[in-house]
């Protein structure tokens, strides 16, 4: 099942999507808890970023790691925390939420707590650096700086020296975390500010997108409301409803400009909680079936069988880490 590949028209709404799942019974990931599931491709004793394996590796809300791309593939992942991910080299798929960007080398990403990400289609020469930190390794006045990638969080491809100056300051995060001189994690806290100016910089310098139609908008909306609603509504019916349009007026827009059908759409983003879940989480199968607000383990199983082909059970011992 693919997202929507992001275009020109994509104007993805502000969503607090942290929040919402600290609100909800949704779970998320930790940084330690994100480190784990990728632990297998992070080398020990590595020559860019920290060691995960050594004794003394202690998170404190800032993590600066390089990564070759490997992983698991397809399933979708969910942090508590953010991530900037440097595309140093190589071409990827990354999906966001029920978006798809294609990953090029040189460009800068941020995803932000909350979001639901998984990425797949990387190249044996994939190479990336990667930084986790917790909103609170910031202070609050950089609450609103944060919030601007609430709704931008696509890669942005640099030029030449752009790519430069984010690279020295990934390399000067690594020397700071490495020496850990006097006042190495307020110094590294300005680091990490001035590449999130950059990356604010880059989107904001971008060329204005067109103006939506009526049919676009609808389906933006329509995107984002999957988002904030599919733990409990999965009809067309009520998502017309909270976009006051009839179900057959959203089946047809969404159709004619997404070129997929509305309830499918609802579904796909119900099948990547789901596999989270079995794959990252110790919650029962039950459990997981009443958080998604399913009438019972029976129809829980059969929606999940209908689109992946296996039980949730099945599917589960054989993709769980």
């Amino acid at each position: 099942m693919e997202s929507n590949k992001t275009n020109n028209h994509t104007q993805i709404i502000p969503s607090n999507f942290g929040q919402r799942r600290r609100n909800s019974s949704l779970p998320s990931m930790s940084i330690t808890e994100s480190i784990n599931v990728y632990k297998s491709v992070h080398a020990q004793n590595p020559t860019f970023g920290m060691d995960i394996f050594s004794k003394d590796f202690n998170p404190h809300g800032f993590v600066i790691l390089q990564n070759n791309g490997e992983g698991n593939i397809g399933i979708p992942i969910c942090f508590s925390h953010y991530v900037l991910l440097l595309n140093l080299k190589g071409t990827s798929v990354r999906h966001v939420n029920q978006y798809s960007y294609d990953v090029n080398a040189q460009s800068l990403q941020l995803l932000i707590p909350g979001v639901i990400y998984s990425f797949e289609d990387s190249r044996d020469d994939f190479e990336l650096f990667i930084i986790l930190f917790d909103q609170k390794f910031l202070s609050k006045e950089y609450t609103e700086l944060l919030e601007f990638f609430q709704s931008n969080y696509e890669p942005s491809k640099l030029n030449q020296n752009s790519f430069a100056q984010v690279l020295s300051i990934y390399e000067q995060l690594n020397l700071e975390y490495k020496d850990k001189k006097i006042d190495y994690q307020g110094f590294s806290k300005i680091l990490l500010i001035q590449l999130l100016y950059i990356l604010k910089r880059e989107k904001t310098c971008l060329p204005q997108k067109e103006i939506l139609n009526r049919s676009e908008q609808i389906s933006n909306h329509f995107l984002s409301l999957i988002e904030e609603h599919f733990q409990n509504r999965k009809s067309v019916q009520e998502y017309a409803d909270i976009l006051e349009i009839t179900p057959k007026h959203l089946s047809e827009t969404i159709k004619d400009t997404l070129d997929k059908s509305a309830l499918s759409l609802i579904h796909v983003r119900i099948i990547k909680e789901i596999q989270y879940q079995l794959c990252y989480t110790t919650l029962s199968i039950k459990q997981i079936s009443s958080s998604l607000y399913f009438a019972n383990s029976s129809d829980f199983g059969r929606f999940f069988k209908r689109y992946q082909g296996l039980s949730p059970k099945a599917y589960r011992l054989k993709f769980q880490r």
